[in-house]
């Protein structure tokens, strides 16, 4: 194949030796070996996967291995990150080589947070909501910031303001204010010429997105050198993407847009989907869902409405959003359509109504004003039906994570060819003493177990932590039933440090001011308690090093709750790989949230922290295996006692402390 003439070529030759790329003064021996893996693979094998804990510095090793390779033979490095933070964190480190070599590189995030213009800032919903503002608002002619980008001076100075630098996201943002132009719109004039961009997930993995972020680099994924951060998040990630529902709310508002323009039709036809929705409703209890055979259900509703749900019906509700939006545009209101969403859902929900890797469900939930409603929920069963086509056409691939224990199953999940796969696992980077895990016997968080008996054990373990570690503890419970649970029973009586609670339901607003409430009693004597959910915003998206978090406590094993669509997802992974389909859809997503958590502390080879697992499995052989080697191999054993947790922690703080 032959290789195109790329754009960031032009800015004159780079030297292919990662050392002239590496801006520190000494490389770790783990540095190291990140880099000999990736330049023994890059160009002969199409994956790398490394597993490396937190500390190890593997941003800049990996960045500084490829990005030589990549610019010398004309493709784009795209760094995938799941957190506005960890996009930050990636252009710090090519700040750093921005200091050795003319490299230039922009981060992205998407329409909703790159906007100026108040009806997506005040109304947008999501970013696909905000996208479908904003391409109305430019066709429209209503967007000043996009018509100023247009003009010829304006666009010079953006050009000349941004050529060849390293440009985060929020740079971008404050940029697009000062020279009253759109953010989003300048992101895009820097794509094609940055050696490096810095995206979300759903930039790749998304196919709308991913075409979009094409289009602008003018290339194929073929010309793309793919990095994943934080890959164990991955799998759960493609499902998402992959996924719809469709509420109650949106379809009775869609009949409202019927009526308004007498669209008869489709009036009746949505009025037919409410009513057989309903009628699948009434067999559930609140939070309950029931899987449904999607012929069955288009065959109820065909027969109710006496019309059928075929392409005619969606392209009708996509004509129908289309005029919707454009007399609320008018009106200079959000151009938005509850037709057009409903369109959206039934389209896949057509696509995917005979396929095996898609499942279809009906639950009944209560919505955040109260009111219980049932929904339409299609699930995809296969990470790999959007990232295997990813991974087949990128040139070169690396995957890091701590935590992706067993690799063999990122590798299947994804689609990953084994044989075309370079694997690096390297050892804890951690000092053996620097982590003292504690597995608490007699206490489970097993439905059999949830007594008031267990209840007090696990407060004697958790009152006996606070009380030992000088400053913050974070705690975080399998579900929210158990947090409850504990608050029931006196957690916060019995804490002698202020509790910050993250309720169910907080907006991430509201979760954000927690954490820097939480964090900043850091700085007072006694600190605080943090608690809060596994999987949750401050259990995986947020870092507490030092004094911010030096013991946290993880209360259970966080299973999905059990449904039909958790069961269909395990009967799916079981059919395509016989024996592995409940560990790979079960046991290891739960273990690894776990470890997420677990390593909130751990951020830096000087960190040191007590973990303590209240539940009495993650020392049980099986589970132990999933989990990553920092936090096993300083494992103790120990009685659901005050007295004896506490002098075990106290000891270990003093050791750190003196």
């Amino acid at each position: 194949m032959l290789k195109k003439r790329n754009k960031i070529t032009e800015t004159g030759a780079i030297a292919s030796d990662w050392r002239s790329f590496f801006p520190y003064i000494k490389i770790r021996p783990l540095q190291e070996q990140i880099i000999k893996t990736l330049n023994k693979s890059y160009g002969i094998k199409h994956h790398a996967i490394i597993q490396a804990a937190n500390g190890v510095g593997k941003t800049i090793a990996i960045l500084s291995s490829i990005l030589p390779k990549a610019i010398e033979n004309g493709k784009h490095v795209v760094y995938c990150c799941r957190t506005h933070q960890q996009l930050g964190r990636v252009i710090e480190e090519l700040k750093m080589i921005k200091q050795l070599k003319d490299i230039s590189a922009v981060a992205l995030k998407g329409r909703q947070e790159l906007c100026l213009h108040k009806l997506v800032t005040k109304y947008a919903v999501d970013s696909s909501n905000a996208a479908e503002i904003c391409t109305y608002l430019k066709k429209e002619g209503k967007c000043k910031f996009f018509a100023n980008l247009g003009k010829r001076k304006v666009k010079e100075r953006v050009i000349s303001t941004t050529k060849q630098k390293v440009i985060g996201s929020d740079e971008l943002l404050e940029l697009g204010k000062s020279l009253d132009v759109c953010p989003f719109e300048m992101s895009k004039l820097l794509i094609s010429t940055s050696h490096v961009i810095v995206v979300n997930y759903q930039h790749i993995f998304n196919p709308h997105i991913n075409k979009v972020l094409l289009s602008y680099l003018e290339k194929d994924l073929s010309d793309i050198v793919l990095i994943i951060d934080e890959a164990h998040n991955l799998p759960s990630v493609a499902i998402d993407i992959s996924s719809s529902s469709l509420s109650y709310f949106t379809i009775n508002h869609a009949i409202e847009e019927t009526i308004k323009i007498q669209a008869v039709e489709a009036e009746r036809t949505l009025k037919g989907i409410l009513k057989v929705l309903k009628s699948y409703s009434e067999k559930l209890s609140i939070d309950e869902e029931m899987q449904i055979i999607p012929f069955d259900f288009l065959e109820k509703v065909e027969k109710t409405a006496k019309t059928a749900i075929n392409e005619l019906f969606i392209e009708e509700l996509e004509e129908i959003g289309d005029l919707i939006k454009h007399e609320q545009l008018l009106r200079n209101r959000p151009p938005y359509s509850y037709c057009s969403s409903v369109a959206r859902y039934f389209r896949l929900f057509l696509e995917t109504k005979d396929r095996i890797d898609f499942a279809h469900f009906i639950t009944l939930n209560t919505t955040k004003v109260g009111n219980v409603q049932p929904r339409l929920y299609s699930l995809c069963l296969d990470p790999s039906f959007v990232t295997k086509e990813i991974f087949d056409e990128v040139y070169f691939s690396v995957s890091l994570s701590g935590t992706l224990d067993p690799i063999e199953a990122y590798i299947k999940l994804i689609g990953l060819k084994e044989n075309d796969v370079e694997i690096l696992s390297l050892p804890s980077p951690y000092q053996k003493e620097n982590i003292l895990t504690l597995v608490v016997k007699g206490v489970s968080s097993k439905l059999a177990s949830r007594t008031r008996e267990n209840f007090e054990l696990m407060l004697e373990a958790i009152k006996a932590t606070i009380d030992a570690t000088p400053k913050n503890v974070g705690i975080f419970c399998a579900s929210y039933s158990i947090m409850e649970s504990l608050l029931e029973h006196g957690l916060e009586r019995s804490s002698t440090k202020p509790v910050f609670i993250a309720y169910q339901g907080m907006s991430s607003q509201e979760t954000d001011e927690l954490i820097t409430s939480f964090k900043t009693e850091a700085k007072k004597k006694l600190g605080g308690v943090l608690l809060s959910v596994l999987g949750g915003r401050s259990s995986e998206g947020s870092d507490y090093p030092a004094e911010e978090m030096e013991s946290v406590i993880i209360v259970g094993v966080p299973y999905a709750k059990p449904s039909p669509s958790v069961q269909a997802s395990i009967n799916y992974l079981e059919s395509r790989f016989p024996k592995k389909g409940r560990e790979f859809g079960y046991h290891i997503p739960a273990l690894t949230r776990a470890s997420q958590a677990a390593g909130r502390p751990i951020r830096s080879l000087q960190d040191y922290a007590t973990v303590v697992l209240l539940d009495q499995r993650y020392a049980y052989y099986y589970y132990k295996r999933f989990l990553p080697v920092w936090l096993k191999e300083n494992m103790v054993l120990v009685e659901p006692e005050y007295e004896a947790i506490k002098k075990m922690v106290v000891e270990f703080f003093k050791k750190h402390t003196y």
